[in-house]
């Protein structure tokens, strides 16, 4: 009798395994099923992002159009959109063209404005220069080969002029710019003439190369944002005289010869392309030629 009742309750549990391992298959199931359900709607969202960027991306990058059309921004439904904003490469500091001895002040001052102390922002500076000239001479506060391998980084420096925003990480010292301001390589480019566009760039760079504080562009930036203070609208209104763009930061026209210009010659666009809560964003330079633009480089990331 015992061993009755002995083999019904091994059944029993056998059965109850059973369908314990049951459950957890389906459940199981159920939950994969989900993520595949969920990975394939994120796809698509990250997909029709990407396609209304491109979108103002292509609006923008015709030659015809201005800076604040209204052709560059518009809301497709309650959750889909696109916003696209022509600039200039100049509204950026050329990097390679700042790494002289007549302009390096002007990136120790864009480094301090960050928050780095000047020795800190010095050496900084240094270290770019050690990384792009041709010898191996080693400046005060800089880094050549000896110091990067004894680092553990043979082969460095490259000797050469940055070919990539991201290359510049490689630089010693370049981590203290990096903590400081994350948001570093909106401030630099490979591109464009090396001069500043004045209507373009952002005040603490224009400070920077006119050796002015920050407070002194208030007035230059009010002028050419217009009436409703914000750029890249229709009220703008473009500096168009040097010297008046001058007299506007407190400095002679002379002081700023060689160094600001008032139209950028190469064009960039950042288009925006937005689904919901996410966007995608393209950004690419171009070159205005003959048969028409040709694209210089390309950035497409996540923008949430």
């Amino acid at each position: 009798m015992n061993q009755h009742h002995s083999q019904r309750g091994s059944a029993l549990l056998v059965v109850l395994i059973i369908i314990s391992m049951l459950s957890f298959l389906i459940i199981t199931s159920m939950m994969v099923a989900m993520q595949d359900v969920e990975t394939v709607a994120s796809r698509q969202i990250v997909l029709r992002a990407r396609m209304l960027a491109e979108t103002g991306l292509n609006i923008g990058a015709h030659p015809a159009l201005k800076s604040g059309d209204p052709l560059l921004s518009r809301r497709i439904s309650a959750n889909e959109s696109y916003e696209a904003v022509i600039t200039t490469e100049e509204g950026r500091l050329n990097i390679n063209s700042m790494l002289t001895e007549e302009r390096r002040a002007i990136l120790e001052r864009v480094f301090v404005s960050w928050g780095l102390k000047l020795p800190d922002a010095q050496g900084v500076v240094d270290c770019l220069m050690d990384w792009t000239d041709a010898d191996d001479f080693k400046r005060l506060k800089g880094a050549e080969k000896a110091d990067y391998l004894k680092e553990g980084y043979p082969g460095k420096p490259f000797n050469r002029p940055f070919r990539s925003l991201d290359e510049m990480l490689l630089v010693r010292g370049m981590e203290r710019v990096e903590e400081a301001n994350p948001r570093w390589r909106d401030s630099f480019t490979l591109w464009g003439s090396g001069q500043l566009d004045i209507n373009e760039a952002f005040p603490e760079l224009i400070a920077a190369v006119a050796n002015v504080p920050v407070s002194s562009t208030r007035a230059l930036n009010s002028a050419r944002n217009g009436p409703d203070g914000i750029a890249h609208t229709t009220d703008d209104e473009p500096l168009k005289n040097i010297d008046e763009a001058m007299a506007l930061l407190g400095i002679k026209a002379a002081d700023g010869a060689g160094l600001f210009t008032l139209v950028g010659t190469t064009r960039r666009v950042d288009s925006l392309g937005r689904v919901g809560n996410y966007a995608r964003r393209l950004s690419v330079i171009l070159q205005n030629n003959s048969d028409g633009p040709s694209i210089m480089d390309w950035r497409e990331s996540a923008d949430h």
